[in-house]
């Protein structure tokens, strides 16, 4: 009996084999084997505190993770080393709370592309168009970055990171402060970067309803955890 084409599994572009994470000494979850193929989302949830933005962290290399092994292509070195930045680029990280300069927004958005790792000049018209696609408008280029309300700063380091055309996204409770229309435009664009650029990403949202519009699977935490933290990440 014929059964139809076999549809081959999307190729891995990221492999976290047995990771620990957590805070100096003290681990927070462990055992995390996770893969993420090219054009999925996959949603992580689990409770505040549970150190998914610390996972977050440890897979961008801004932290180095306690235990385990990160795949990107080949193995990547457990410590710190001279490619970072150029995995950087092509796994990046936006996190929940805006990092931006005291400066035009222009010159904000500038900045992966002054870098030595930079590739190709700064994409002004791409960044206008998708300033008006994020509903902040591509007249404020120029205007001091200090002058963005924090949803508005939200969607303008998100716009950074795409610029830069990532492979993979880890995207840090991405609308938090974002009303609903604002919130529909991003979904927007992420839906439509994976389409078109088959854009991956590890999401963390405490919006539920989201994750389930956004993410094609969603990974629980809860049996990696160690340690209950009370503070919220």
């Amino acid at each position: 009996m014929n059964s139809g084409p076999t549809i081959a599994p999307p190729r891995a572009v990221l492999q976290l084999n047995g990771l620990a994470i957590g805070h100096g000494a003290t681990r927070l979850l462990e055992g995390l084997n996770l893969t993420l193929g090219q054009g999925e989302f996959v949603g992580l949830r689990g409770p505040s505190g549970c150190g998914k933005s610390t996972l977050l962290r440890a897979v961008s290399r801004l932290e180095n993770p306690l235990a385990g092994e990160i795949v990107f292509e080949e193995p990547f070195p457990t410590q710190a080393g001279s490619d970072i930045p150029a995995y950087r680029r092509r796994v990046v990280y936006v996190q929940q709370i805006p990092s931006m300069v005291e400066s035009t927004i222009e010159e904000n958005l500038q900045r992966p592309f002054q870098y030595k790792t930079a590739c190709g000049d700064f994409p002004v018209r791409r960044a206008g168009e998708l300033l008006e696609l994020l509903l902040v408008g591509s007249e404020r280029l120029n205007q001091p970055a200090r002058s963005l309300s924090e949803g508005q700063k939200q969607r303008v380091c998100l716009i950074r990171a795409l610029l830069v055309k990532p492979e993979v996204l880890l995207l840090d409770e991405p609308t938090s402060a974002l009303d609903e229309k604002a919130t529909a435009a991003v979904e927007r664009l992420l839906m439509s970067e994976r389409e078109n650029r088959k854009l991956s990403a590890l999401i963390v949202s405490h919006d539920a309803a989201q994750a389930e519009r956004l993410c094609d699977r969603i990974v629980d935490l809860t049996p990696l955890l160690l340690r209950r933290e009370d503070h919220a990440e």
